[in-house]
């Protein structure tokens, strides 16, 4: 009597309940942000600039993240929330994607409680402060699992539709998606063979590629950067790897899923016969470790980070939630939340735990820094690209040239890389071509001094100003602006 009054309660209060937790995560999370005294990360600065030139693919990723910036800044500007912000509602997208996942697996108990922890699992709460390729996949994954359980249940033509629709859009999010569409092909071949044999799951799977063939068209037409740029950081050798990367990544996922729900997911799979027996957690496993296992991989051949596995999550999470449950262990469950929710708010308002410490071991602790002082230095910049209006913004490398068009936005400067050699080793090189400017002056921002090959392609070299922003105690950020004039060509 007492579980069907629980079960009661979760049915008509568990998603008002949810839907105020998450606002209220939200809203932390959105001021959080703004008190961290950061800008745009690199990656995310890049993503904003491909936003400018909407395409069908881009270097290094296809382009959902640059479709998802563009919206993002339509709704809400292009200050720092304003790119960030849909992005952001992926994750609780995700949750709820969850909820109805749990629902369906198991009963309105183990939904409430699996997009909680999803909704506070320590990845995503890290996660949900930037702008990734991560926010649009883990999304699409968790959709596209609801829509095969929806299409194994029903047959019908509208739910294999769906999750061709979802498998493709997951695709344009991010290559990755493919692990999941092998993973739904293998799930299939072991447990419905049957439905093989029908035209629907072939047609799912003919959409998604129909959805991802203009950016393969894009790769073929520009000698397929991106596809090369993924095979070369997922399958090349490079330094690192080996057993002690392994060990790195497997405790990263470990912290990433925050100590209890990560034990409890070791648990799991150390019981692998009465896991595979159990067929809600079978499935769930089944659409999480194919991606573990990829990953591992890599890892073992190079390195990977962290995030690289993170739809995995979401399913995991799912299947320790109801392992907690089903042992009637809601209070370590509920500890597991609480722990999880402590290591969000250390890491949202690190900054105010660094005040704490000496400068010294500050500057060392601090893992923000990457993200900061890059607006002081675009502040800078302006009047001086403003005092040279015709002048072409110049730099060497992606870093700074995603940095200070981001930062210099309202200004729109012409912009190159410059790329004597021609080779497309970046997105910016890829796109941009100093060429077409012989005769004109540039605006050359550095990190290092001039070098002979660079001075030699102008008529004059002035070096206009220093850039300086302090970071913390110990650190700077120092750019130098140089006036080269009259290209002459490479």
């Amino acid at each position: 009597m007492t579980g069907a009054v629980d079960a009661g309660i979760y049915e008509k209060s568990g998603g008002k309940i949810l839907f105020a937790l998450t606002a209220i995560l939200l809203a932390w999370r959105f001021w959080a942000i703004q008190q961290m005294g950061v800008t745009l990360y690199v990656d995310e600065a890049q993503y904003w600039t491909w936003a400018q030139h909407l395409d069908w693919g881009y270097y290094s990723k296809p382009p959902g993240v640059a479709a998802l910036i563009t919206a993002s800044t339509a709704l809400f500007g292009n200050g720092l929330l304003g790119v960030k912000a849909l992005a952001m509602l992926c994750y609780p997208l995700t949750a709820a994607a969850c909820w109805l996942i749990a629902h369906r697996l198991y009963d309105a108990r183990v939904a409430f409680w699996s997009a909680l922890a999803v909704l506070t699992l320590p990845i995503f709460a890290w996660l949900g402060l930037f702008v990734s390729t991560d926010a649009l996949l883990t999304l699409f994954w968790a959709l596209a699992l609801l829509a095969y359980l929806r299409a194994l249940d029903s047959d019908s033509w509208g739910d294999w539709l769906l999750l061709g629709l979802l498998g493709g859009l997951g695709l344009l999010s991010k290559y990755t998606m493919a692990a999941f569409l092998g993973a739904a092909f293998l799930h299939l071949l072991a447990f419905h063979r049957s439905r093989l044999g029908t035209a629907k799951p072939w047609l799912a799977a003919g959409l998604a590629l129909l959805i991802l063939s203009p950016n393969l068209y894009w790769n073929f037409a520009h000698d397929f950067p991106t596809l090369r740029h993924t095979a070369e950081i997922t399958v090349s050798k490079r330094a690192g790897g080996g057993l002690r990367a392994l060990g790195e990544f497997w405790a990263a996922q470990w912290g990433a899923f925050g100590p209890v729900f990560g034990s409890v997911f070791v648990l799991i799979l150390l019981r692998v016969r009465e896991s595979w027996r159990n067929q809600a957690t079978r499935l769930l496993l089944w659409f999480s470790l194919p991606l573990w296992a990829i990953v591992s991989a890599q890892a073992l051949n190079s390195n990977a980070n962290a995030n690289w596995a993170a739809p995995a999550f979401a399913p995991a999470t799912i299947a320790a939630v109801a392992w907690l449950l089903q042992r009637g262990k809601q209070r370590l469950l509920v500890i597991g939340v609480v722990i999880n929710v402590v290591l969000i708010g250390i890491a949202y308002h690190w900054q105010q735990v660094l005040v704490t410490v000496d400068g010294e071991t500050a500057a060392k602790l601090n893992f923000y820094k990457r993200a900061q002082g890059w607006d002081e230095l675009g502040r800078q910049l302006k009047p001086i690209i403003t005092a040279h209006p015709d002048a072409v913004l110049v730099a060497d490398n992606r870093t700074l040239l995603a940095h200070m068009l981001y930062e210099v936005r309202d200004l729109k400067p012409v912009a190159a890389s410059w790329n004597p050699s021609g080779k497309p080793s970046d997105h910016y090189k890829l796109t941009t071509d100093l060429r077409p400017y012989i005769g004109r002056d540039a605006l050359l921002i550095s990190m290092d001094p001039v070098g002979a090959d660079l001075s030699s392609r102008f008529a004059g070299i002035d070096k206009l100003a220093t850039l300086q922003a302090p970071i913390d105690a110990q650190t700077s950020r120092i750019l130098d602006v140089y006036l080269l004039r009259d290209f002459k060509g490479y």
